[in-house]
């Protein structure tokens, strides 16, 4: 009875096909359940993802910056080029699984000795010379056929084709992880770009001020009010603010070139700056919890997918070790003369089926199943070391936010209060109740303080931006089938098993 059994499993496996790849199984998640010290749970998940680079991003000059940049930047390219290649090799691998059919024609003329046979050019058989004396044949053949067609019985080539699929996946989260990189990196050289104009204002300011200050020093002087030792001071203050002025300058042509390289052309004329760097550029952007990253961060489903693919290689790996079966056949027509060629009697055919199975192999498929297991381990590795990374980015960033807002208010009240400390060193200075050194150590002081202003608002900003791509935004338009370089569709959510 068992052996009745045996034979029946085996016959029903032959006939439907099995699979020798392991059931997948996601890797539970490396991180805590919540962010530290942030209560997330109360707040969309979802929300982040969803929120278009569009919405996000108000300022309508950065915006027409990121749509030239989607356009035109070369990484990005590449990013698209690559992804169409994965599909592609998808493409090749998937037509492993039907038979190639290939239309073959012959014409020949050849000598034979007597009692000798000589194989043709072509499936259907030889032509051979029975006669005890030489003859010359001539061949001619039309033939359709197709070679060694693997009956895929044991998985291999689906487990080929699934692995190339989950990587054609992989490339595509590629390119929508390097969309929404490009998306941040354009935003964050406007933003530096502006911020580094706010500055070259405050130095401008500075040094207009300090200019008038040892003007009047240097008339005092002369009327010999003050000290030459002054007098010297105050211009020492001018040159460093000259300094910060042409500082500035550099860093801006900097940031203007950063941008250059990222939208992959000149700035456009119609470029401006906001009238006020303090105006708002971003909207805030709620965090989900931790999950959330699995199904929306583009690095993780790449990384995901090319688990996927890591543990289909270990299917095909597996199947070398049964038999490999494939059918060769060919249908068409022979004959010594071309005006037969096409007649009845020329019809000519041939089918064969071979099995081959590993015997003595020197342990070769025992160490490609040891490899492709190895690799299943460190693309798993990747992968829980990819969530963990987009665990810290989003923490780090909420961080940032929670402390950055009261850091900015307390900053702001040392601005206002170094201002009507400066005003009043003025005032005290004319009435001669303070020498200069008060009234240039209180510009001084409002200088430092409007700076680090500007800096913490730079901060600010930008977190927002990083907090943004790390919770996976960015590319929801990417789903809607509107990019800019390549349409790619987003990689869809991983399930328990996907066969």
């Amino acid at each position: 009875m068992k052996p009745l059994i045996l034979s029946a499993s085996l016959a029903g496996c032959l006939l439907a096909g099995c699979s020798m790849e392991p059931t997948y199984q996601r890797p539970s998640m490396p991180v805590p359940d919540s962010y530290p010290a942030h209560t997330t749970a109360t707040e969309a998940p979802a929300q982040a993802a969803d929120l278009g680079w569009r919405e996000f991003f108000k300022d309508p000059v950065l915006q027409r910056l990121i749509e030239i940049a989607l356009g035109n930047n070369r990484d990005l390219r590449v990013a698209a080029a690559n992804m169409a290649e994965a599909r592609a090799g998808y493409g090749v691998a998937r037509s492993s699984l039907f038979p190639e059919i290939d239309l073959q024609g012959y014409a020949g003329r050849q000598r034979l000795p007597g009692m000798t046979q000589q194989p043709s050019n072509g499936l259907l058989g030889p032509i051979q010379n029975n006669r005890g004396s030489a003859s010359t044949f001539n061949t001619y053949q039309v033939q359709a056929g197709m070679t060694s067609y693997e009956l895929d019985f044991f998985g291999r080539q689906r487990a080929y084709v699934h692995a190339s699929g989950k990587l054609a996946e992989a490339s595509a989260a590629d390119y929508q992880a390097a969309r929404m990189a490009l998306i941040g990196e354009v935003a964050n050289a406007y933003l530096s770009l502006n911020a580094d104009r706010a500055l070259l204002q405050l130095a401008q300011q500075t040094l207009a001020a300090q200019q008038q200050h040892a003007e009047v020093m240097q008339k005092a002087f002369r009327d010999g009010g003050v000290s030459e030792f002054d007098m010297r001071r105050s211009q020492t203050q001018v040159n460093t603010a000259q300094v910060d002025v042409e500082d500035m300058g550099t860093r801006i042509a900097k940031d203007i070139n950063a941008l250059t390289v990222l939208i992959g052309q000149p700035l456009p004329p119609s470029y401006a700056t906001p009238s006020l760097w303090q105006a708002p550029l971003l909207t805030d952007v709620p965090a989900g919890l931790p999950s959330s990253l699995l199904d929306r961060r583009p690095d993780i489903l790449a990384a995901e997918d090319r688990l996927r693919a890591a543990n289909a290689d270990i299917g095909r790996a597996r199947a070398a070790f049964f038999p490999n079966i494939a059918l060769t056949a060919a249908l068409g027509v022979l004959s010594g003369s071309l005006s037969n060629l096409f007649g009845a009697s020329s019809l000519a055919w041939n089918g064969a089926a071979s099995a081959a199975m590993p015997l003595l192999d020197w342990g070769r498929n025992k160490n490609e199943l040891s490899a492709s297991k190895a690799r299943y381990g460190g693309a798993t590795a990747a992968y829980e070391g990819t969530v963990q990374q987009a665990f810290r980015e989003v923490a780090d960033a909420l961080a940032v936010r929670d402390h950055i807002v009261p850091e900015l208010k307390a900053q702001q009240e040392l601005v206002d209060q170094s201002q009507h400390v400066y005003g009043i060193s003025q005032v005290r200075f004319k009435e001669g109740l303070d020498d200069y050194i008060a009234t240039q150590d209180a510009q001084r002081s409002l200088y430092a303080a409007q700076q680090k202003l500007v800096s913490l608002q730079l901060d600010q900003a930008v977190n927002q931006v990083n907090l943004y791509k790390a919770l996976g935004g960015g590319w929801s338009d990417v789903r809607n089938g509107t990019a800019g370089v390549a349409k790619a569709p987003a990689a869809r959510p991983a399930t328990a098993s996907d066969r």
